[in-house]
């Protein structure tokens, strides 16, 4: 009933010479903030507590999310919780999480959370990429 509603006004326009603009798509899409919240220093290593806050931007609801970045400077995670690590295989220093069954459906403008624990090599913060899944 309703393509037929669209149909019979797409073409009473047409008939009078107009033409309807297409709807715009929804868009799907998230951003990854990355943020050490503390500092132990060590004799070797510094070992830090950090977040990824993980924010759909799109136009649309997403239902799951993967979170990537590489250290290049020989940091390592420790421990990771709110997210599921996922395999990355051949590059050293890339790592990747997914979203826990409770935190992968997030409206437009939502947001969630996730923590790590990490060895940091001293160099600067990664470049994160979020992708909805």
């Amino acid at each position: 009933m309703i393509r037929r509603t669209i149909a019979t006004a797409a073409l009473v326009l047409a008939a009078a010479g107009l033409t309807a603009a297409p709807a715009a798509a929804d868009s799907i899409g998230c951003e990854a903030s990355y943020t050490i919240t503390s500092v132990w220093p060590g004799t070797r290593d510094a070992a830090v507590l950090g977040q990824v806050t993980v924010t759909n931007t799109g136009s649309s609801a997403i239902k799951g999310w993967r979170v990537s970045w590489r250290f290049t400077d020989g940091s390592v995670i420790t421990q990771v919780w709110g997210a599921v690590p996922l395999p990355v295989i051949g590059v050293v220093g890339m790592y990747a999480f997914g979203n826990e069954s409770y935190n992968g459906d997030l409206p437009i403008g939502g947001s969630t959370v996730f923590g790590f624990t990490a060895r940091l090599g001293g160099g600067k913060a990664p470049d994160v990429t979020c992708t909805p899944v």
